[in-house]
């Protein structure tokens, strides 16, 4: 897209800023909001792509509590919810560039700008990260779409097409499960070395103790690395669905990923293209977004490898 339309939808957000909270497997739960907005039953359902969220053990019960085989929104929008729900600050921002020499390095599908929506942590988490001593810089990577006020946990980069009502997720990322992952490798090995892990200490550049580092790896890699990329999928397509009014969503492939984005080195982790995108019953299409297609360079690559898949899904 061009950066005019992306600075347009970031000005209609008020104070470019939301609240968004997220439990284990709450986009079944949202997803099946969605369908039920247009009569359906349990039945029909079952007959559609989205068959698999009757079967999570969350949705089962609901279904069971609810009675009858007619999906009704306002009744499932009352179980929307779980004591143990973690709260995100979601914001967005602009990420690409019309320079060629820059495009380049951007891995965008097609020249231009992407949309950037941003999951970033809360207080809760804040107040424990303040006791490491370190900067966001720590756990985060300079030339990233992170934010430049919050601790981001994790971003969507997005295109899109007005006319044809349509989405392309070009990736989901987490520098910060990353990073304190391999913090936590290290602080393990380390902890076998030292006599007092209580100790201020230089480590991986903060400013604490090894103890109080460790215990910072564990509470983020218990309470976050589960969820963040199911929340940060679900926040796009809810974001995409319910705030800007698209109905088609298109995913990457590894595959169709690797070719656009010019990708030459280090691949992302498979999962994010492959098991995540099942789980919320994308479908494989051997049809890329029209307006991807458009695009000269992009219609090019896609001529040359005919069978690249994509991964989409359709909203009511």
């Amino acid at each position: 897209m061009d950066r005019h339309t992306a600075a347009e939808v970031i000005a209609c957000l008020s104070h470019n800023r939301t609240l968004f909270h997220y439990y284990r497997d709450r986009y079944s739960i949202g997803l099946l909001r969605q369908l039920a907005r247009t009569p359906t039953t349990i039945a029909a359902l079952k007959r559609t792509p989205f068959a698999a969220l009757a079967q999570k053990p969350r949705v089962k019960a609901i279904l069971a509590q609810l009675g009858g085989d007619r999906l009704h929104e306002p009744q499932l929008a009352l179980h929307d919810y779980d004591p143990d729900q973690i709260p995100f600050v979601l914001t967005l921002d602009v990420w690409g560039s019309d320079r060629a020499a820059d495009w380049r390095y951007k891995q965008t599908s097609r020249r231009g700008y992407n949309l950037v929506l941003q999951l970033n942590f809360c207080k809760h988490h804040d107040q424990r990260f303040q006791q490491l001593g370190a900067t966001p810089d720590t756990f985060g990577h300079y030339g990233h779409p992170t934010s430049r006020r919050r601790n981001t946990l994790a971003w969507a980069r997005i295109d899109f097409d007005w006319e044809s009502g349509t989405a392309l997720i070009e990736e989901i990322q987490s520098d910060w499960i990353r990073r304190v992952a391999s913090l936590a490798r290290l602080g393990e090995r380390k902890l076998a070395r030292v006599h007092d892990a209580t100790q201020p200490t230089r480590f991986y550049g903060l400013n604490c103790s090894l103890q109080t580092a460790l215990d910072y790896c564990r509470f983020v890699l218990d309470r976050y690395q589960p969820i963040w990329a199911e929340a940060m999928l679900w926040a796009s397509i809810d974001f995409l669905r319910n705030e800007l009014g698209l109905r088609r969503i298109y995913y990457h492939t590894m595959e169709s990923g690797r070719l656009l984005k010019r990708i030459h080195g280090a691949l992302p982790p498979l999962s994010l293209y492959s098991e995540l995108p099942r789980k919320f019953c994308f479908d494989k299409t051997d049809t890329a977004p029209a307006f991807v297609e458009r695009e000269q360079r992009a219609s090019k690559i896609l001529r040359r490898h005919p069978q690249t898949a994509f991964q989409r899904i359709d909203l009511v």
